[in-house]
């Protein structure tokens, strides 16, 4: 293992939304770890506290949230065990983003999509994850399904691997507004590839993991990137807690992480509809809400 760097179990209370709560509203990005019986890859760059379904549950229930999307963390490689129990907990509720092989045999891909997963995650900034290969010989496949491809990046990169990624026959999610942090600049050069992405193709950009990006979540910086992107694809951002906030010396409070967001775009709740509930419900194939 290259670092075995111990995360703090989840909060056990969050801040209480400070804005109506759209219908149907997501976190588009957590993870999930059960109490035991996982293994870390060799190339684990943390360790985990537990962070189970149920408690998984709780906090989308402490946040007013009705669905959840589970994406596979890099530390458990390509069993998404967690994944896919997690959503059998509840499969209306919850969406899951694996990590698959390119050797996956198809009928293995039909029955993760029967298991509610929508997505695979490639990680090409820690190991465990799948790369950027595995990404070009998957999205072909991914595409079929009308699953995206996932994928966890250092921003700086993008504007070489732009070539490449608008070539993608699939759909592309950017996790994290592409892993950069909040000094660098509207105008740089990983900023205009990443805002070419998503103008230029049916490309993605998750609001999340602002607490990595800057040393204060409130960083003006970030609330002017979001709403750039929003301004660029206000049909295609969506927004995720990053829980249980793995590897972090300080635990963050999703329900801030919430307000934040809310913050950026003055509590406007036709834009929060579309990036908490009706994008969410077309990236992942959620049911129509009743």
């Amino acid at each position: 293992m290259l670092n075995s760097a111990a995360s703090l179990p989840p909060p056990t209370e969050y801040q209480k939304p400070r804005f109506v709560m759209p219908r149907g509203a997501c976190d588009s990005h957590t993870h999930v770890i059960p109490d035991s019986g996982w293994t870390l890859v060799p190339e684990a760059t943390y360790t985990p506290a537990p962070a189970p379904a149920p408690v998984h549950l709780s906090m989308l229930d402490s946040l007013g949230l009705e669905r959840g999307v589970a994406v596979q963390p890099s530390i458990f490689g390509t069993d998404n065990t967690a994944v896919i129990e997690a959503i059998a907990r509840a499969p209306q509720r919850l969406r899951g983003v694996a990590v698959v092989d390119p050797s996956i045999a198809d009928s293995e891909l039909q029955k993760l999509h029967a298991q509610g997963i929508r997505g695979a995650r490639f990680n090409v900034m820690l190991g465990g994850g799948g790369g950027f290969k595995a990404m070009t010989e998957l999205a072909p496949r991914l595409a079929a399904l009308n699953w995206h491809a996932e994928i966890l990046v250092d921003g700086h990169l993008l504007p070489e691997l732009q070539t490449a990624l608008q070539a993608l026959p699939c759909r592309l999610v950017i996790d994290h507004m592409a892993s950069l942090r909040a000094d660098v600049g509207l105008d740089s050069a990983p900023v205009r590839a990443l805002r070419t992405l998503v103008t230029a193709r049916d490309t993605w950009v998750k609001l999340s993991g602002t607490y990595r990006l800057a040393d204060q979540v409130s960083d003006s910086r970030l609330a002017e990137r979001g709403r750039m992107l929003v301004k660029e694809a206000p049909d295609r951002m969506v927004w995720g807690s990053d829980w249980p906030h793995v590897a972090c010396a300080v635990m963050p409070d999703a329900g801030e992480l919430l307000n934040v967001l809310a913050g950026w775009f003055d509590a406007d709740q036709a834009v929060l509809q579309r990036i908490l509930a009706d994008n969410p419900a077309r990236l992942f194939d959620f049911p129509a809400v009743t």
